[in-house]
């Protein structure tokens, strides 16, 4: 489906409910009202690319949260071996902070408890500044625990450099400063 004009975010909300629920595989190209583009990759109804400018997953999805006028071109495409981004439901939820999107009762679980999204967005965050090691130290900051700001701090006392810690901290305290913690 494509749009020649842009309309309510509500539109992508459905055309993304018919992609998921019908299983499709295709690309998804957004365009916001901010002029901004996301890219979406789905197979067989599960989302397993995510690219915006800076290719950073947090980034696209922010900018489709602020967001609330889109325009949206769907195209069907082969199957992906791409292992799934993140349930498409938490997506659902992420990129619609305020609820109206019809999926938004229907996982709020996965995003009161810390999803694996943010879990990711830490990943890329660490491996910046940690390297290889940072995959093992963000699971144990994650362990048990759903408060983003403790697991900051987790990750940020195991970088044993003063100067890495404190530029981590920095970069993740600005990149999840739109969740209150």
């Amino acid at each position: 489906m494509s749009q020649s004009q842009f309309v309510p975010k509500t539109k992508l909300f459905e055309q993304l409910g018919e992609i998921i629920g019908q299983k499709e595989t295709g690309f998804l190209t957004i365009l916001t009202d901010s002029n901004r583009s996301v890219l979406l990759r789905f197979s067989l109804g599960k989302l397993t690319r995510l690219h915006c400018r800076s290719k950073e997953a947090g980034e696209a999805i922010q900018v489709l949260a602020e967001c609330s006028l889109v325009k949206y071109t769907y195209a069907s495409a082969p199957e992906d071996d791409e292992p799934e981004l993140m349930p498409a439901e938490s997506f659902l939820q992420l990129i619609d902070p305020g609820g109206s999107s019809a999926f938004s009762g229907r996982s709020a679980a996965v995003v009161s408890s810390i999803g694996d999204p943010i879990k990711a967005q830490m990943l890329e965050i660490a491996t910046d500044y940690m390297g290889v090691i940072a995959e093992m130290i963000v699971d144990e900051a994650f362990e048990g625990n759903s408060d983003v700001g403790k697991a900051i701090d987790y990750i940020g006392d195991a970088i044993p450099d003063a100067n890495q810690s404190k530029a981590f901290r920095r970069a993740a305290l600005e990149h999840f400063s739109s969740i209150s913690f």
